[in-house]
């Protein structure tokens, strides 16, 4: 009889499941990839600058800080996109 995953947690065996694996990136490489990115959405050409917040926990946070021509809306609606996808891949460095 084989045990239970949760019972082989117990021992101190791994739990089945996914184990999230992030690449460590520093505030400016991030910040020239999302702006990068988001100049990439249709009607978000003109953003002009962004800025990264971080957290001690290695996660970040990204902000719209000129908006330039595009409507607020649109822009923090593709920010949050890029922002969740760079989650899933990277955690912030401390400098």
């Amino acid at each position: 009889m084989v045990p239970s995953p949760a019972i082989l947690a117990g021992r101190g065996a791994l739990p089945i499941g996914f184990i999230k694996h992030t690449v460590g990136i520093n505030r400016a490489d991030l910040t020239r990839d999302c702006l990068k990115e988001i100049r990439l959405w249709p009607g978000c050409e003109t953003v002009e600058g962004i800025a990264i917040l971080g957290s001690l926990a290695d996660k970040f946070s990204v902000y719209v800080t000129d908006y330039g021509m595009t409507k607020k809306p649109l822009a923090d609606r593709a920010l949050r996109c890029i922002q969740r996808e760079k989650q899933r891949r990277f955690h912030l460095n401390l400098e």
